[in-house]
């Protein structure tokens, strides 16, 4: 069963987490639409103390480094990043990195 709330699914819960939220995907509990809607969507969270030898932030499972993790793990592919990186910058708030939109 999958235990992971969509984004804003419960204010009370606990945050959502995509790491997980991925980990359904790739094993098969998640279509591939709605795992790209979902991620594209998704309050992705400003990353804190990286360190280069520890790349991915381990107590933060809402980053964009997670789904360049879950990508380089074989978990999503090239094309869903692209697609949920299309989708991101088309948001209203703009791309998740705060960078200017892409032409």
């Amino acid at each position: 069963m999958n235990d992971t709330p969509a984004p804003g699914a419960s204010a009370d819960g606990p945050a959502p987490s995509l790491r997980a939220y991925l980990g359904l995907y790739a094993a098969g509990f998640v279509e591939r639409e709605e795992m790209v809607a979902t991620v594209a969507s998704w309050p992705f969270e400003v990353e804190e103390g990286l360190d280069e030898g520890h790349p991915e932030p381990t107590h933060q499972d809402n980053t964009l480094s997670v789904l360049a993790a879950a990508r380089l793990l074989g978990q999503v592919t090239r094309e869903d990043v692209t697609e949920i990186q299309r989708r991101i910058d088309g948001r209203p708030d703009g791309p998740a990195d705060g960078a200017e939109r892409r032409r």
